[in-house]
């Protein structure tokens, strides 16, 4: 049989692509196209290759996985849910893979669904459900409810996208202003930061928001914004004030926002907001 190694790198490309795409959206990752650009063309070279004659082992399960942890890291870089996300993407390849073939199956014989082993059909679509329902079952009912919401933000002329969770019980309100505040994980506004800036920022989880304030010095735009919680009498997270921010197309103009150091929701979401955006119809999480 005849292979095109210029289609099999061309499927491969627009395949991770669409991949890392959906990756970053349910994972509330801000889309950066570069990175993903770049992972793509990885990735469309790695499948070509393998497409070569006498280069058919690079292509079972482990040269596979260690592929795929390659462009997620490419992609996204090293960040703390890696492994999630790793899953995430696996599972959306093998899945545009098997439609892929499928398709081209279906386009050269007319009669594969009748040849078609349902059982194992069955078995691997109830797997992959299964392992998507635990491991992202938060994402998808927040995304069920209405509760997701695509965000962007300006700040000194950079943007950054990402995904945030209506969330009534987030009352942190900027005591300067009244208005609610966004609480974002720090590392999803990456686009944001200068080198300086995300170099101090990283260590926002070992030494905290004052020790923080401090290494990024005056006049950077930064603040330390007071906070109660659950088992927190009186905490300080550090803040700054957005040029811009719009939700779902709604434009909220300057906000405050509140940066955590770690991640804020148990998946599909970087932010929290309880303010309004135009969804309140919806319904929110408690």
């Amino acid at each position: 049989m005849a292979v095109y190694v210029d289609l099999v790198f061309l499927f491969n490309c627009l395949a991770d692509a669409a991949a890392l795409y959906i990756t970053a959206r349910l994972s509330g990752l801000p889309v950066r196209r570069r990175r993903i650009l770049a992972a793509a063309l990885a990735g469309g070279t790695y499948g070509a290759l393998c497409a070569l004659p006498g280069l058919a082992p690079a292509a079972s399960l482990l040269p596979q996985m260690a592929a795929a942890a390659g462009l997620v890291w490419l992609c996204f870089g090293r960040r703390r849910d890696f492994l999630r996300q790793l899953l995430l993407f696996f599972l959306l390849s093998c899945t545009m893979g098997g439609a892929l073939v499928a398709v081209c199956r279906l386009a050269e014989e007319g009669d594969v669904l009748s040849r078609l082993d349902w059982r194992v059909f069955f078995l691997a679509g109830g797997t992959c459900f299964a392992v998507l329902s635990v491991v992202f079952r938060g994402g998808a009912r927040h995304a069920v409810a209405g509760q997701l919401c695509r965000w962007e933000i300006g700040r000194q002329g950079r943007q950054a996208r990402f995904t945030a969770l209506l969330d009534t019980g987030h009352t942190l309100s900027d005591p300067c202003t009244g208005r609610p505040v966004l609480t974002a994980h720090w590392e999803a506004l990456e686009p944001l930061w200068t080198d300086r800036e995300r170099e101090a920022l990283s260590r926002l989880e070992a030494e905290g928001a004052a020790a923080v304030l401090s290494r990024l010095g005056p006049g950077s735009g930064f603040r330390v914004l007071p906070y109660r919680a659950v088992g927190v009498r009186s905490g300080l997270l550090l803040c700054f004030r957005a040029d811009r921010a719009r939700a779902d197309g709604r434009e909220l103009g300057e906000i405050t926002v509140a940066l955590s150091p770690g991640a804020v929701s148990e998946g599909g979401a970087a932010a929290l907001w309880g303010g309004e955006t135009g969804k309140e119809g919806g319904g929110h999480a408690a």
